[in-house]
């Protein structure tokens, strides 16, 4: 796989799926599926890396959607892993429960484009729509679309 491939495709995406109880265990399971995909070579070096940013500070936005990320050598393609959860979980302490997960993933040697698409996913999140959006997505390649699509600016 290379660069030009699109950040989101129906293989790193969940639908209604239960991927643990809180955000740590939903950054793991998002990792397994990206490494599972061939995009981060490394599932507990990748979800170690956007847990210690996770301790710096939430990534839980209004509306019920986290994005936590990382840069990390780990990773082979930049990626967005996108789920909606079967049930809204508590991702950090004192949080608001969260139903929708945005799990950016960078090279670690690339801190422009890492910073590049995590604002466009930020924009996107705090568009009128995206929400909405997710939550009426039937499948795995709808919510792929969604997130390819913001990142495309549509």
């Amino acid at each position: 796989m290379n660069d030009t491939s699109p950040v989101s495709m129906p293989d790193i995406a969940s639908l209604d799926q239960d991927l643990g109880a809180d955000g740590a265990a939903v950054i793991r399971s998002l990792a397994t599926l990206l490494h599972d995909a061939g995009r981060i070579s490394d599932v507990d070096v990748f979800a170690d890396a956007a847990l210690a940013r996770e301790a710096l500070g939430s990534t839980v936005l209004p509306g019920g959607l986290a994005m936590p990320h990382a840069r990390s050598h780990a990773v082979t393609t930049p990626s967005v892993a996108v789920a909606r959860l079967a049930s809204p979980v508590t991702f950090t302490s004192g949080s608001e429960p969260v139903r929708f997960v945005l799990l950016i993933a960078a090279p670690g040697d690339d801190s422009a484009g890492y910073l590049a698409l995590l604002q466009k996913i930020a924009t996107a999140c705090v568009k009128f729509g995206f929400v909405s959006d997710l939550t009426e997505a039937r499948t795995t390649g709808a919510l792929a679309d969604l997130v390819n699509s913001a990142v495309a600016g549509r």
